[in-house]
């Protein structure tokens, strides 16, 4: 099940373009109940409003239509079958399910952790059960639910958290990161890809070239199918941006892991996520 909803997706870029309720209602000629009542998802949408609301909320109409009628999911990843072992930590923040990973080579027995799931008891048993040391904390950004438990994971463990210094936070342990500088961690080299605009110092972490399909963890910059929320309108162009420029970029078979809902690939976002144009598909790359 994706993480975002039609409500959710067109209330995120209603949000970013800073419309009101009525210019909205006005350039997709539908009153202000019927846009009120699809943002707030009491009613299910038809294709005569998702094509009357696409527009002006500068949205791809057709890959609007696809979730919301047709029901697109991405395709399930399969991860974890080579040397490698992705283990997903699923936690709650209250009733809101959080994603966090833990990447273990087992050759080596050093496992990277891509935010904390909630879950810090969780992570020391994996690496319990798996005789595996952690090599890196590596945090994506500074939201509650995604960097909770760190410092008990640092505490039991020593790993170095690696967390930009535009986001707030400074655990104890933390090294800066720094633009275009590699993570060396034990076996995995790690490139920082800066995707700001969910928060201002937001990161997502790229590895490739380990015998399996490259993987990008990439917080809430990129949900399958839509988009974390920014942080304010002036935010939303560079969140747009960094997401296209920095993750739409990479490889197609790359696999995107989100801090919630599904996984998904580099090709089926530039397939299918509305918030991209059409023609960025033809202007990706493979």
């Amino acid at each position: 099940m994706l993480e975002d909803t039609f409500s959710d997706i067109i209330s995120k870029a209603r949000f970013g373009l800073d419309l009101s309720l009525s210019d909205l209602a006005q350039q997709a000629r539908l009153s202000v109940r019927q846009v009120q009542r699809l943002l707030q998802g009491e009613v299910a949408p038809v294709q005569v409003e998702i094509e009357r609301l696409a527009p002006p909320l500068r949205l791809s109409t057709r890959k609007l239509l696809s979730i919301a009628l047709e029901g697109w999911e991405p395709d399930v990843m399969r991860i974890g079958e080579g040397r490698d072992a992705l283990c997903w930590i699923q936690g709650r923040m209250g009733d809101y399910p959080v994603n966090g990973y833990l990447l273990i080579d087992r050759v080596a027995q050093r496992g990277v952790l891509f935010d904390t799931g909630l879950r810090p008891e969780e992570v020391r048993a994996i690496l319990n059960g798996a005789g595996a040391t952690l090599a890196a904390i590596c945090i994506t950004h500074a939201h509650a639910d995604h960097i909770g438990g760190v410092d008990a994971i640092h505490a039991a463990t020593g790993a170095p958290i690696y967390i930009h210094p535009n986001e707030r936070a400074r655990p104890r342990g933390t090294i800066p990161i720094q633009a275009n500088t590699e993570i060396v961690a034990g076996p995995f080299r790690i490139q920082p890809l800066m995707t700001w605009g969910h928060t201002p110092g937001g990161v997502s972490f790229f590895i490739a070239g380990r015998g399996t399909v490259p993987m990008a963890f990439v917080g809430d910059a990129l949900f399958a199918g839509s988009l974390g929320r920014a942080a304010s309108p002036l935010a939303y162009p560079t969140l747009l941006t960094s997401v296209r420029q920095n993750l739409l970029s990479l490889p197609g078979e790359t696999t995107l892991f989100p801090g919630h809902g599904p996984a998904t690939t580099v090709l089926q976002e530039r397939s299918h996520n509305p918030f991209f144009p059409e023609e960025y598909n033809t202007a990706a790359g493979s």
